[in-house]
């Protein structure tokens, strides 16, 4: 069994078990029908992995192209444009793209607006890389989402909002952090995902993978997702497969899809959810 599914069989068995509902409130979430979305959730999750394997679930399979397109369009494009993810035929934003195809400013764009930091022009990644390689002992390394100016010219405010990077020893350790995460349909895309950005921002600062931890500040699940998950934790896992990137890859901008392979990803199906918006 691998740890990924290990892990989220006991996050999905406590929320179940110990979570509280929302119904009592107005909640702003819907189904597509227009009925209102609720969840049982639990304050304050965290999850964390000490990168040893691909923390990717196997007891369904989880679009991890899809994944990692995201990724890409979020940290090496840096755009709120959806031409990229049309180009790739990746439908995950679908439900908050706009009129003009794009999610507003959020996410990508936070990434790439032009910010002055230390006499000159930059953005959050660039920043960030810079600073990992020429003063990692700084606790400073922090990237955010979250920007009060912007939120009302967002499509969705960010969920996953920040990220803070460490070196240790030689060791690039990564916290991310949440303010919501939807366990059903999000946080398995989540997880792999920053994985994959650690390995990439690992691989051209020249540290060693450190630990993941993922931190929920409110972990639910949706109630239409609640059999569905019974279902899928009742499967027998298999092992994690293995993620090769492009070792010759040097520079972070100069990544593309064509650079990951995911090896031996033996998994169950699909299992059909229903997004809430």
């Amino acid at each position: 069994m691998g740890m990924a599914d290990e892990t989220y069989k006991q996050l999905v068995e406590d929320i179940l078990e110990h979570g509280e509902w929302d119904k009592d409130q107005q909640v702003r979430t819907v189904w597509a029908d227009g009925t209102a979305a609720y969840t049982k959730s639990l304050i304050c999750k965290q999850v964390r992995f000490d990168n040893s394997e691909v923390p990717i679930l196997t007891t369904k399979r989880v679009p991890w192209k899809s994944a990692i397109h995201e990724l890409l369009w979020f940290y090496v494009k840096r755009t709120s444009d959806c031409s990229y993810l049309d180009e790739h035929n990746v439908k995950l934003w679908k439900e908050w793209t706009n009129e003009n195809n794009n999610i507003g400013k959020a996410y990508g764009y936070q990434l790439g607006k032009p910010i002055m930091l230390k006499g000159r022009i930059t953005n959050q990644v660039d920043h960030l890389i810079d600073q990992l390689r020429h003063n990692p002992a700084s606790r400073r390394h922090v990237i955010s989402l979250w920007n009060i100016d912007d939120l009302d010219q967002m499509e969705l405010y960010p969920c996953v909002w920040n990220n803070q990077w460490l070196v240790k020893q030689g060791r690039l350790h990564l916290i991310v952090n949440a303010r919501s995460n939807d366990i059903g349909l999000g946080h398995p895309l989540n997880v792999f995902q920053y994985h994959v950005l650690q390995r990439m921002v690992a691989q051209v600062t020249g540290y060693e993978l450190g630990t993941l931890t993922f931190n929920m500040n409110d972990a639910h699940i949706y109630e239409r997702h609640v059999e569905p998950l019974r279902e899928q934790i009742g499967r027998e896992p298999y092992p994690a497969p293995q993620l090769w990137i492009n070792p010759d890859i040097r520079r972070f901008d100069d990544f593309t899809i064509d650079d990951f392979k995911l090896i031996g990803y033996d998994c169950h199906p699909s299992v059909k959810m229903d997004i809430a918006i």
